[in-house]
């Protein structure tokens, strides 16, 4: 299961290569409009509780949001986690749908990695 998560979410983040940056309110993705909305403190907080791995967020960051196709709209985070892991989070645009998430190491020579804009 959790390779097929990894490479669900590595497929995603490949998908990304022509897409912007969008990191305003209005972005069609009412959960990460809300996290816009939200402290640094309260982002962290938020994404790292969102991934049920024991993350204390301690910092965030917002890679980017789709911008065309069927994803348009899916935004994509990195948060830090206190343990020191760190992990690349995508946020659907449906409020009911699980939030995705990679190992930035599992990133490592695919092309993407964490804690940048694409």
């Amino acid at each position: 299961m959790r390779g097929r998560r990894t490479l669900l979410v590595v497929t995603m983040l490949a998908a990304c290569w022509g897409w912007t940056g969008l990191q305003a309110a209005g972005s069609g993705n009412p959960r990460n409009d809300r996290l816009l909305t939200l402290s640094p403190g309260q982002q962290a907080q938020f994404l790292g509780n969102g991934l049920h791995r024991g993350c204390v967020g301690v910092s965030a960051f917002p890679m980017g949001v789709t911008a065309a196709g069927a994803a348009k709209g899916t935004a994509y985070w990195s948060v830090a986690c206190k343990n020191g892991k760190s992990y690349a989070v995508e946020i659907p645009r449906s409020t009911k749908a699980p939030l995705p998430w990679v190992d930035c190491q599992q990133l490592q020579g695919t092309g993407r990695e964490c804690f940048k804009k694409f």
